[in-house]
């Protein structure tokens, strides 16, 4: 029978082992400084790299969960792209198995005790030395990984008293039912405890002290695998559709990984047991299940590899937002590469595409008293994106042989495009200051609208001129900058004589040079178009 004391030894030793592994994550992230956005964000440019990636920066914060979602947030921020995320999440469940490792080395190799005292003693003596520094927070790690070495040994000690005490077949079923009971017992215990690493070091440990067959705890740690999924899961509600697409990769992997080692698991058991026993010579269960993890994580990667192009195009079809359709290339493609005539005919139609969306913000700012900043800047972000991406694609095409016509005609489209964007940020920054103009006295906010009404009137409604009005010529904006000039000057005067107040003359200021700035773009953006052929 189980004692109540070793039902509390159990708990206790998974308290500690938790305990362990938040103060090593969360000391690690600190004493590591900015290394963690570091490398997320500049060393992730390719999938080996950003595979490594996630292996280095999981072995060091000791946590597959802390860089997933991490990664996920930098997505969400716009910081790393789809595929830099998703080469980082795969390789922090390979970083992840060295947890593993430390559980079954130290358990093996050491009086864990002895280790773990001496950790507790220096690495608290170093917390308390600064707790806000990065010698504190390197104390703080070190502190927790003495409590994690506790939690092993309480573990150890007490599974092995569980195994003395009872049948440990009698907790075992035979064939297909075990594996299917362990795996769901790993699935359920990660989800609780949202920590894969402290299930594996349960798995290894009942192992080592004779509670858990190497069959069953091969069958939990895989379980505990799919299981961590459920943290990105949680990380992304309410987060951006790329973001989800990082989770929807994710949970993609653990399953592909954790049903191929089901498959194959009587298989790999074998190679395990012949790799260990060269490498070793002897065999234990604790470093079985920590080369069978780390083996079938590693198998994972490699089965990913020639899918991941196709999971990247898949998931780009998944969660799609408005914002996401509206900002994808519609006229774009490589074959038009070949002919640099259609080329530059597919970038001009593009190009529109900026501009209508640009002219749209520049309109609702200019006419709309209470207009939502918010989709405004949603509007903003898909001009930004689909010049980025026609930005890309005249590098491309320049890369080749183009004519002196064709060469300036690129020049002249991205100083437009430059001009478009300009004329949308600063639509904006109009619109959120419209209800600040509310505080002047009642003519002046007249005044200001009849001078915006002037300007939105050489703004075609949909933007399809781009730039020019319904008759195909340039917009005038001689009557406006009259408009403008007067108004400037007007303002100026009841500024010196305190008619306006400091803060008043301000904003009074502001929402001129905005809608000045507006106006300027759209001259600008014109007049580089002149020479280029946009029929």
């Amino acid at each position: 029978m189980i004692s109540w004391t070793m039902a509390g030894s159990a708990l206790g030793g998974i308290g500690l082992f938790l305990l362990g592994i938040h103060l090593m994550t969360t000391g690690l992230k600190v004493a590591a400084g900015d290394t963690l956005r570091d490398v997320l964000g500049h060393w992730t440019n390719s999938r080996a790299r950003g595979l490594m990636s996630g292996i280095l920066i999981t072995g060091l914060v000791q946590s597959s969960s802390a860089v997933t979602v991490a990664a996920i947030g930098f997505v969400n921020a716009g910081l790393l792209t789809l595929p830099q995320a998703m080469w980082v999440v795969f390789g922090s469940n390979v970083g992840t198995t060295l947890t593993g490792w430390l559980v079954a080395l130290i358990g093996i190799n050491f009086k864990i005790e002895a280790l773990a005292l001496p950790l507790l003693g220096i690495g608290m003596a170093l917390f308390l030395s600064g707790t806000s520094t990065r010698r504190g927070a390197l104390g703080e790690a070190m502190t927790g990984f003495g409590v994690f070495f506790l939690g092993i040994a309480t573990l150890k000690m007490t599974f092995e008293g569980i195994a003395a005490a009872i049948d440990v077949t009698s907790l075992q079923t035979q064939g297909v039912w075990n594996t299917v009971a362990f795996v769901g017992a790993g699935i359920v215990l990660t989800t609780l405890m949202q920590s894969s690493s402290a299930v594996i070091a349960i798995a290894i440990t009942a192992a080592l002290g004779g509670l858990l067959t190497i069959d069953s705890g091969a069958a939990l740690v895989i379980g505990a695998n799919i299981g961590t999924t459920s943290t990105a899961l949680v990380a992304v509600f309410g987060a951006t559709a790329a973001a989800k697409r990082v989770a929807l990769s994710h949970v993609f992997f653990n399953i592909l990984t954790g049903l191929s080692a089901l498959a194959m698991l009587p298989i790999m058991l074998v190679i395990v047991a012949f790799v260990e026993a060269k490498i070793t010579g002897t065999r234990a269960p604790a470093t079985t299940l920590a080369l069978f993890h780390t083996a079938f994580n590693v198998l994972g990667v490699l089965l990913i590899w020639p899918l991941s192009k196709r999971l990247e195009t898949w998931l780009a079809t998944r969660l799609t937002t408005r914002e996401e359709t509206e900002s994808r290339p519609q006229y774009l493609d490589d074959f038009s590469l070949a002919v640099p005539s259609i080329a530059l005919n597919a970038i001009v139609l593009e190009m529109k595409r900026i501009a209508e969306v640009a002219f749209a913000i520049a309109k609702s700012s200019l006419v709309e008293r209470e207009v939502s900043v918010t989709r405004l800047q949603h509007k903003l972000s898909v001009a930004d994106t689909l010049s980025e991406a026609v930005y890309g694609y005249i590098r491309r095409l320049n890369a080749g042989r183009n004519t002196e016509d064709i060469a300036k005609s690129l020049s002249n489209i991205v100083r437009a495009i430059w001009h478009y964007l300009e004329i949308a940020r600063n639509g904006r920054d109009l619109a959120s200051r419209r209800h600040r103009l509310d505080r002047l006295p009642v003519a002046y906010v007249r005044q200001f609208h009849e001078m915006a009404a002037l300007l939105a009137s050489g703004i075609s409604a949909a933007g399809v001129k781009v730039g020019q009005d319904e008759d195909g010529q340039q917009p005038n904006l001689d009557a406006f900058e009259s408009a403008y000039q007067n108004m400037k000057a007007e303002t100026l005067r009841a500024a010196s004589s305190g008619e306006l107040s400091v803060m008043e003359t301000g904003i009074a200021l502001d929402a001129l040079n905005d809608i000045r700035s507006i106006a300027n773009h759209m001259d600008k953006a014109a007049k580089r178009l002149e020479s280029v052929d946009i029929s």
